[in-house]
């Protein structure tokens, strides 16, 4: 009889020992897979934004700043190493488009240019792409994050070798946390 306890208890923990590895393991591979999603959005739309740069730079002439500024953090964006180098990069390029599109308003021959307008809506679809990869990535990021450090899991997954920080969130740019002053941007 306490041999089938004894039995029992370890069976019961090499389901429980299997199942948080699975867990972890397809929570790991499901964040890989879902920033393999967002990575080629990334580079479109930095392979997108010298159009639109060329585009704006002929209606938006004293902007110069603004333009040097994309170009910038484009070129820091292609140079980035590693996940988290990547998307703080590329959550500047973010921002900085943001501020061009806020600016754009305040030029009625950009919005009737043709060109403009093919250049910005493909990179408002790339824009959208990236958005919803980047909620998919993050709620599996928070899964993972939450089995790597609520308990039971917390105890399995340093033994696995899970830590609950190898995959970075994806965080709002501080230029992108204040808002435009849309007054100065109308001054002619």
């Amino acid at each position: 009889m306490i041999e089938w306890i004894v039995i029992g208890i370890i069976v019961l923990f090499v389901l429980l020992v299997v199942y948080y590895y699975n867990s972890l393991m397809g929570l790991n591979n499901q964040a890989q897979a879902d920033w393999k999603l967002i990575e080629p959005l990334l580079q479109q739309r930095l392979d997108t934004i010298p159009n639109l740069i060329e585009v704006a730079k002929r209606v938006m002439k004293q902007e110069k700043d603004l333009f040097i500024g994309i170009s910038r953090a484009r070129e820091e964006a292609l140079k980035a190493i590693g996940m988290a180098g990547k998307i703080k990069a590329n959550q500047k390029v973010g921002a900085l488009l943001g501020n061009l599109y806020a600016r754009a308003e305040a030029y009625p021959e950009m919005k009737s240019n043709q060109n403009m307008q093919v250049v910005m809506e493909q990179i408002s679809g790339i824009e959208d792409k990236i958005k919803y990869g980047r909620q998919t990535y993050q709620y599996t990021v928070q899964q993972y994050i939450n089995m790597t450090t609520m308990v039971p899991g917390s105890f399995f997954a340093p033994i696995f070798g899970f830590e609950a920080d190898k995959w970075p969130y994806f965080e709002a740019d501080k230029a992108a946390q204040k808002a435009p002053d849309v007054a100065n941007l109308l001054k002619d």
